[in-house]
């Protein structure tokens, strides 16, 4: 064999062992004692919750209690901490959200542990329906789905929370089958809007459901007018602007929007949180890196490996989330992150100051007597506008999941928003925008 021969054959080698390596992480299950199967109890429905696991799976279930941690993000940005109001810190949200819940407390996400206690004490909670605990547990699938399907979506809210123990909130069956302990998709409304994508989530890999069982929940959805069950706007795509245009064909049915605005008199929808959305198209979901892989990476304790279940940022756990795949230090890789968010969050902020003078401008045009019909292109821009800004303001990862999508969606927002206050101006002062 020749050297050139040599070296190729040695460049083969390296590179077959560098993506068997990368194949078998990506694809590996854990393969410790700790995901033993133990049957547990259903008494009462203990299986909904978490303590009947307790034992059975300690190291996933003290990990997993690490969710009660209060604490800053690592880069200043979001964080799990009561009380953190983005009204404060971006109070251009009280225009914007004006006539809605969200003006009167829009609170960072704490940790999963305090799913339900936060939900039963928000000041929006007043007038809402059975349809807000679909993503706080799986009571609302082993219960009330099971029991009579959708019906419990259009119940009052306290009519079907007062049935739900302390301990029946976010818990280990959220995710897992509790026969089989394998991952699982509780969630109807996202199963059922997969389906229209033609996407079977019950015949995903266990590399797919490490994204799905996050992504059920951390996503875009509406309650449909009909009877007021979970859906998700993803037929046309996992852009905002498909998911846009979803809501401007009638592809929602009955649904049309979310409050009318009392300013500028338009009917505004309410982006939520489309982490799923941003990631699916993101370098990491290319790259086969899952939700699980940076925000549950693996760990070790007393030689057994097992999945940390504190689902947190993983710059608060940079070594096991990062590292394993990133060869820059720390410090890099933390910076790197930190210039993102500052980027977004001030992309961000320009397009909801840009929007929030938007609704002040067909505001004004009204009050000078221009008429309905002139203020339309005005208002159709600002809902879409509006809809853009939300979009980014409400994904949870502040641009990281996707830096270039989340660049773009907000630069459509102050565009469209601009062109909004354009349009509404030449409304009012008889001049056509160049």
């Amino acid at each position: 064999m020749s050297s050139k021969q040599k070296i190729i054959a040695g460049v083969a080698g390296v590179c077959a062992l560098f993506f068997g390596f990368v194949a078998v992480r990506i694809g590996a299950q854990p393969n410790d004692a700790s995901m033993k199967l133990v049957q547990i109890s259903k008494e009462n429905n203990a299986q909904i919750g978490k303590e009947a696991y307790k034992d059975a799976y300690p190291l996933q279930y003290n990990s997993f209690m690490k969710n009660n941690i209060e604490s800053p993000s690592p880069t200043g940005y979001g964080g799990s901490m009561e009380g953190n109001s983005h009204l404060e810190h971006q109070p251009e949200m009280l225009e914007n959200f004006k006539g809605y819940k969200f003006s009167i407390q829009y609170d960072d996400d704490r940790g999963h542990t305090y799913a339900g206690y936060d939900l039963l004490h928000t000041k929006r909670l007043p007038g809402q329906k059975g349809s807000c605990i679909v993503c706080k547990g799986s009571y609302m699938y082993d219960v009330c789905f099971k029991e009579d399907g959708w019906a419990f979506a259009s119940k009052p809210f306290m009519e079907v929370a007062e049935n739900i123990s302390d301990d029946q909130w976010f818990g280990c069956s959220t995710c897992h089958d509790p026969d089989t302990m394998e991952l699982r998709v509780y969630q109807q409304g996202f199963i059922e809007s997969m389906a229209r994508r033609g996407i079977d989530v019950n015949a995903a890999s266990h590399n797919e459901m490490r994204a799905y069982v996050c992504g059920q929940c951390h996503t875009e959805y509406y309650f449909t007018a009909e009877d007021g069950r979970v859906a998700h706007p993803y037929e046309n795509g996992f852009d905002a602007e498909d998911e846009y245009r979803y809501y401007q064909s009638g592809q929602a049915g009955g649904f049309k929007g979310d409050w009318l605005h009392p300013d500028s008199k338009t009917m505004m929808l309410k982006a939520q949180h489309p982490d799923f959305e941003s990631w699916a198209t993101s370098v990491h979901a290319d790259a086969g890196v899952t939700c699980v892989d940076c925000h549950m990476p693996y760990m070790r304790d007393g030689g057994k490996k097992y999945t940390s279940h504190w689902m947190t940022s993983p710059l608060k756990t940079t070594k096991e989330s990062c590292l394993k795949c990133h060869d820059e230090s720390e410090e890099t890789l933390v910076a790197r992150v930190k210039t993102i968010h500052d980027n977004t969050f001030r992309l961000q902020r320009i397009a909801g100051q840009t929007v929030a003078k938007a609704h002040l401008t067909i505001k004004a045009a009204m009050e000078a007597g221009v008429p309905d019909a002139a203020l339309e292109d005005a208002r159709a821009k600002v809902r879409e506008a509006q809809w853009y800004w939300d979009w980014v303001a409400a994904e949870n990862g502040v641009g990281f999941h996707n830096p270039d999508k989340m660049t773009r969606t907000a630069g459509l927002a102050i565009d469209l928003a601009h062109q909004a206050i354009e349009s509404a101006e030449a409304a009012r002062y008889g001049f056509q925008p160049i």
